[in-house]
């Protein structure tokens, strides 16, 4: 039997949860836990269910199948619970340039990419739902459209990204968040030589700041360099940028401020053991 998460928004009406259970069983699923948190609806009118369910191992396309069928996420936690763990590294601490230094260049970092298949939804703690996934191919017009609804204080925070979709390419990694099927955040990391540090962007269209959209994405960011042997990463914002300061510490990081110019340097390091919050 395989264990495996499914998060879904259903509209708040008896028999929706009895009629997505009924098709879980067809499948020889069986629910084991059941989390039920507030929904996006404007009048309350939905919900988000969080399952863990067991099912035959064959049955995964069945499963998929249903998880189309309701606009459902689904994931497999043994695959999660079984993936091999990045070895232990020393704590490593910023130089006067900044730059990290305390370890020697890890040999294997070159040869590991994070991963590229990230999608799934996520419960903010305002209750709403936001789905996490790496930027594609066809996102370059949603991209556009994005940047065209920020206003021109957060386009200044878009230092390393523009309204053209640049591809990932192995020294980065870019990832989107969707409201229902709207993109409204993206963030981005961008390799340095010899793969020990990155540069940082985040950017979230206004009406959806301070939901915690923000601190996901560098969260995320963070814990996928990570598992390649980053250490340390660099975001540049105008000075008063204390929001920016404020989302790096939020998703984890341990942030230092220094002035470069009219410019804020925030430099994070990357703890140990940092994990996804999601």
């Amino acid at each position: 039997m395989a264990r495996h998460e499914l998060w879904v928004e259903l509209a708040d009406m008896p028999g929706n949860l009895a009629a997505l259970a009924g098709d879980l069983a067809s499948c020889g699923a069986n629910i084991v836990h059941l989390d039920v948190l507030a929904g996006t609806g404007e009048r309350g009118d939905t919900v988000i269910d969080r399952l863990v369910i067991q099912a035959p191992d064959q049955r995964g396309d069945d499963l998929a199948a249903v998880a189309r069928r309701y606009g459902a996420a689904l994931r497999s936690v043994d695959e999660d619970a079984s993936a091999e763990s990045p070895p232990p590294r020393r704590p490593v601490v910023a130089g006067a340039t900044g730059a990290p230094s305390g370890d020697p260049p890890d040999a294997d970092a070159a040869s590991r990419r994070a991963p590229m298949t990230l999608e799934r939804l996520v419960a903010l703690p305002d209750g709403g739902l936001v789905r996490l996934r790496h930027l594609s191919t066809g996102d370059s017009g949603a991209l556009a459209a994005q940047h065209g609804r920020c206003s021109e204080g957060t386009r200044r925070h878009s230092h390393f990204l523009s309204p053209t979709l640049v591809l990932e390419d192995g020294d980065t990694v870019a990832l989107a968040a969707l409201v229902g099927d709207v993109l409204v955040g993206v963030g981005r990391y961008d390799l340095h030589e010899g793969r020990r540090s990155a540069d940082l962007s985040v950017v979230v269209e206004d009406r959806h700041q301070r939901r915690g959209i923000g601190s996901l994405l560098v969260n995320e960011l963070a814990t996928l360099a990570s598992n390649i042997g980053v250490t340390h990463l660099r975001a540049v914002a105008p000075a008063g940028g204390d929001v920016l300061a404020r989302t790096l510490r939020h998703a984890g990081l341990e942030v230092t401020v220094r002035r470069d110019g009219e410019a804020l340097v925030f430099d994070g390091m990357v703890p140990l053991g940092l994990s996804a919050s999601a």
